[in-house]
């Protein structure tokens, strides 16, 4: 009798392991090869070409997580993230049955079936809404999947827009992983190196594409190719032990309004970020004191991730719900 209740507690032990379910989010570091990204910086594409962007937008979405030796979990394809390179991207993946992260797959762009709706019948706040600079082309053509512009040339007096779109271009990429689940989470850092989306492309004396062909199709074709890797974050050494809570409260809160506070064993600061569940910051604050105290005040009712970084990486996060 012994025996099989010992067996029966290892059973229900292994089936709550297997079904235990993880936080999945996905963060982007914008860059310009080695460097942060910002606006109007200069840089050079691969043909030693220079360039700087003045508009960097694009639409990610069809994201699957390949994990636990093979398993493919799809997140729905209604999911759509619309990135701003000169804003943090934060994306909250949802709750999965996941341990080990071996892969993640996404597409750039909107998926086939979103790409032909009207803009105007998504509510404030959806990726796929009206948005200024528009990001819709027109009911025929879709979305533009990617918006790059700026100066090339030696003097930086030479324009470049190359707008990608088209159904025929919305390109998977892959990218391979070793993350592991810890403490409820799986994050995944990637960088996006953007100098790669001009790759073999001349910028030198300016072009303008807005369409489904040539450079266009190029930059995207070089997005799914080239711009994505495993950021180096991932298996950052930075130390973040002096860290004893963080806290967020009340939550939920009942008028957007929340406080959050950091202890820690050492007088530091840190940098606290505020994301909507599509990903978006909405709050920044830096040089956030230990032992301290801020407001945090979001105006929409949702959801949120709350997050405590250190030297560019996450040590926290919590969420955040506002009704």
């Amino acid at each position: 009798m012994k025996k099989t209740v010992l067996s029966l507690l290892a059973f229900f032990a292994f089936v709550l392991c297997i079904h235990a379910q993880n936080s999945v989010q996905l963060n982007i570091h914008h860059k310009l090869t080695d460097a942060d990204f910002a606006f109007n910086e200069g840089a050079k594409n691969n043909m030693e070409h220079d360039f700087n962007v003045t508009r960097l937008q694009y639409y990610m979405s069809g994201f699957s997580l390949i994990h636990d030796g093979g398993t493919e979990t799809a997140i729905e394809d209604a999911f759509h993230v619309l990135v701003n390179a000169s804003q943090a991207t934060e994306i909250d993946l949802g709750m999965h049955n996941i341990t080990q992260l071996d892969a993640i797959r996404f597409h750039i762009g909107v998926h086939p079936d979103f790409n032909h709706t009207d803009p105007a019948s998504y509510g404030n706040g959806n990726p796929l809404a009206p948005s200024f600079p528009s990001m819709h082309w027109g009911w025929a053509a879709g979305y533009r999947f990617v918006a790059i512009e700026g100066k090339g040339g030696s003097s930086y007096n030479q324009l470049y827009q190359l707008h990608g779109l088209g159904d025929n271009n919305y390109f998977q990429t892959e990218v391979a992983l070793e993350v592991s689940a810890e403490s409820g989470e799986v994050i995944i850092d990637l960088d996006g190196d953007y100098s790669r989306i001009l790759e073999d492309i001349s910028v030198n004396s300016g072009v303008i594409v807005h369409g489904d062909y040539g450079e266009a199709k190029k930059a995207l074709e070089n997005f799914k190719d080239f711009v994505f890797s495993p950021s180096p974050m991932a298996s950052s050494t930075v130390d973040f032990s002096e860290v004893t809570g963080f806290s967020v409260y009340p939550n939920p809160t009942a008028d957007g309004t929340a406080t959050v506070s950091v202890s820690a064993t050492q007088d530091l600061t840190y940098t606290v970020s505020v994301t909507d569940i599509l990903g978006r910051q909405v709050k920044y604050f830096d040089n956030v004191k230990s032992n301290n105290a801020i407001t945090v005040e979001v105006t929409q009712p949702g959801f949120y991730l709350v997050n405590l970084i250190k030297n560019g990486q996450v040590v926290i996060t919590q969420k955040l719900v506002s009704k």
